[in-house]
């Protein structure tokens, strides 16, 4: 209905040259003594067809409107699906949309190649700074001393923060990376755990794990990093106490918990907003703000749900939901 008021709209001049023309016959009639009910007839006929060609170009605009709707729909390349102009002034709108489409175009390809460029100069990056961290970390074992025990600490966060550069790139990129089946949960559990064994050490932390044999639909690598960044806050927040791993089997809930110094109430909302580092993050100065945003996005792109609960002074509670996943099992 408001389709239809808005085309009488539109039509209103053809309603005003009606008007006026049966006024100006009614004048005309009356000033040449002619009897105003000859001139009801003809008025009558073209109101009548004035009627059918309004009722036809309604149709006719419904059926233009319907295309363009599809067309807006479907999406993609427009000047490959643009119907053909009816009239010179919606083929001069066709050629502006066109012309505003092949800028875009241009500068869209622009934009990917140098965010390729971008991304393949990170990738090799990434897998360049490996060999000296390698060769640093090799020349620190060589000697158990108090200082390269501490040179190793800093050297395992050099590490955390090359993969979290190597992870955001690919974040950005599809899913082309993703191997979705069906894994054991307790195999990744443990591959992460056993990167954090030594942090955990070196900070006499507890870590409580009792093990798991149920298996998940996911991505082995997406969901280890997860894991691991989950763990690196738990083991960096916490200055005694315990780390703890609950693996709900029956709702498929793995819960990261830890004793640490917890979360404010109104920071807690925005913990995985990119770049937000909240109290916590002003305490330590060395906080990025960008691993809880990696793993809100990697669980999003996995079609897991990542959730959080805190209190300030007992702890942080994670939970990763793995009940379900949108794709099909390989």
């Amino acid at each position: 209905m408001k389709r239809f008021v808005g085309y009488l709209y539109d039509c209103r001049y053809v309603w005003i040259w009606l008007l006026l023309s049966g006024g100006i016959f009614t004048v005309c009639f009356i000033l040449y003594g002619v009897d105003v009910k000859a001139a009801a007839y003809p008025f009558l006929v073209t109101v009548v067809f004035g009627a059918l060609f309004l009722v036809l170009g309604y149709i006719k605009r419904e059926k233009r409107y319907n295309e363009l709707r599809q067309i807006c729909e479907m999406g993609g390349i427009v000047s490959e699906i643009l119907p053909k102009p009816e009239c010179m002034t919606e083929r001069e709108y066709q050629a502006i949309l066109l012309q505003a489409e092949g800028e875009y175009r241009k500068q869209r390809e622009e934009w990917q190649a140098a965010r390729k460029d971008m991304n393949d100069y990170y990738a090799t990056w990434v897998h360049q700074i490996k060999a000296p961290i390698a060769v640093m970390r090799v020349l620190l074992q060589q000697e158990d001393t108090p200082l390269n025990r501490e040179i190793s600490g800093e050297l395992f966060r050099v590490e955390q923060y090359v993969e979290m550069a190597l992870c955001y790139v690919r974040l950005g990129q599809d899913a082309s990376d993703l191997v979705i089946q069906e894994y054991p949960l307790d195999d990744i559990i443990r591959k992460a755990i056993r990167k954090y064994a030594g942090q955990m050490i070196r900070r006499k932390l507890r870590l409580v794990y009792e093990g798991t044999d149920i298996r998940v639909l996911t991505d082995e690598k997406w969901l280890v990093f997860i894991i691991e960044q989950l763990l690196s806050n738990a083991v960096k927040y916490t200055a005694g106490g315990n780390v703890t791993i609950v693996v709900d089997g029956e709702n498929k809930l793995v819960s990261i918990q830890d004793t640490g110094i917890g979360i404010s109430q109104e920071d807690l909302p925005r913990i995985f907003e990119k770049g937000y580092t909240g109290y916590n993050g002003r305490l330590d100065k060395k906080s990025t703000g960008i691993g809880l945003y990696l793993c809100r996005t990697a669980a999003d792109k996995l079609g897991h749900k990542l959730t959080a609960k805190s209190k300030v002074g007992e702890g942080s509670t994670f939970t990763i939901d793995l009940s379900s996943y949108p794709l099909e099992v390989e």
